[in-house]
């Protein structure tokens, strides 16, 4: 099943009630949440969590800071005990088989931790054997996939934080789980960093691993997940394929050479109240059919248009803020986030 992203509730209709689970299909469920729920004192964490993970997905854990992302994952290894609800992996329970359920699953929670003055194919040897034998070959293999063949023999004291972030990935990969869980694994990476993982990740989907990816950079989501759930204070917002996690607004965001005389024609033609600016955009609550008619009148006022952005073609990032409110780090302005920087000058994506 996949979402009707028309039919997702506001937060206010949405109250007392749980988004319906996506069906895996005829693909095989890896991870599965059932009415997962974690209480903390008075603060509910994680609040009657459904969420289904497919064989083959690259998988978004998407959400605000603080919104329980974290906590899911600590759940759903066993780190943790609900306070009700369960986890499965790979058909066993989480609590009840634990063991049992680990043995499908390699990754890591918050960063993953090494013994600096060991060498990468030491820490590997010892902390693989922590969870039964691991042969050389094997090492070998997992240090050629993150690319650190070369610092095999290294201090992982002198690594860069993108190279431990690389060899968390080999250590998670080492008993060739079914899934492989990466909790914020581009963190405190520089750009470069982030590259490297995100190839890494693509990789890792194309030769069959399932990736549960828990992030708040919504363009890594977008880039190399196939599907995708959004929770918010502890519940599922929307879960579904990433290319169908669209706005539902008829918002067009449009940026022109002169921004003041096009938001003048612009509420000439749909009213006062129908035209906001926000972060260099204009956002002109009109239909995508009425694009044309738009661009019509902006070019007879003499205005140059620079682009134009439906809400279909409009990103992950839109869908996010439109349902959670927020980019995660602080509260949301009154305007809703145009995402300026998702187009270049001229107008080309």
């Amino acid at each position: 099943m996949t979402p009707a992203v028309a039919d997702v509730q506001t937060p206010s209709e949405r109250e007392g009630t749980r988004p319906e689970q996506q069906s895996c299909g005829d693909r095989v469920p890896i991870l599965t949440t059932h009415a997962l729920t974690k209480q903390f004192g008075s603060i509910r964490a994680v609040d009657g969590l459904d969420i289904q993970v497919c064989r083959g997905d690259i998988f978004g854990f998407l959400g605000p800071n603080g919104a329980g992302k974290t906590t899911v994952i600590r759940l759903a290894l066993g780190l943790i005990h609900p306070t009700s609800g369960y986890s499965e992996v790979c058909g066993h329970r989480v609590p009840g088989e634990l063991q049992s359920a680990l043995r499908h699953v390699g990754g890591f929670v918050d960063d993953p931790t090494f013994y600096p003055l060991m060498s990468a194919r030491r820490n590997l040897r010892l902390m693989g054997s922590m969870t039964g034998p691991v042969t050389e070959e094997r090492i070998d293999e997992v240090l050629e996939i993150v690319g650190l063949s070369e610092r095999a023999e290294s201090r992982v004291g002198g690594f860069s934080h993108g190279m431990k972030q690389r060899l968390g990935i080999a250590q998670a990969l080492l008993h060739s789980p079914e899934l492989i869980v990466l909790d914020e694994p581009t963190s405190g990476l520089d750009p470069r960093g982030m590259k490297d993982v995100r190839e890494l990740i693509r990789e890792l989907g194309a030769a069959g691993t399932t990736v549960f990816l828990s992030s708040h950079l919504l363009h890594e989501v977008e880039q190399v997940c196939t599907r995708a759930v959004i929770i918010n204070r502890g519940k599922v917002v929307v879960q579904g394929p990433v290319s169908e996690l669209r706005p539902q607004s008829d918002a067009v965001k449009v940026l022109t050479e002169d921004q003041g005389k096009a938001a003048d024609t612009l509420r000439a033609q749909f009213g006062a109240g129908s035209v906001l600016e926000d972060e260099g955009f204009l956002i002109v609550q009109a239909g995508e059919d009425a694009v044309p008619e738009m661009v019509r009148r902006l070019v007879a006022d003499g205005v140059a248009v620079r682009a134009v952005v439906p809400a279909p073609e409009q990103g992950l990032e839109d869908f996010f803020l439109e349902l959670t409110g927020t980019d995660g780090d602080r509260p949301a302005p009154k305007k809703r986030r145009a995402g300026l920087a998702r187009l270049l000058p001229g107008g080309r994506r």
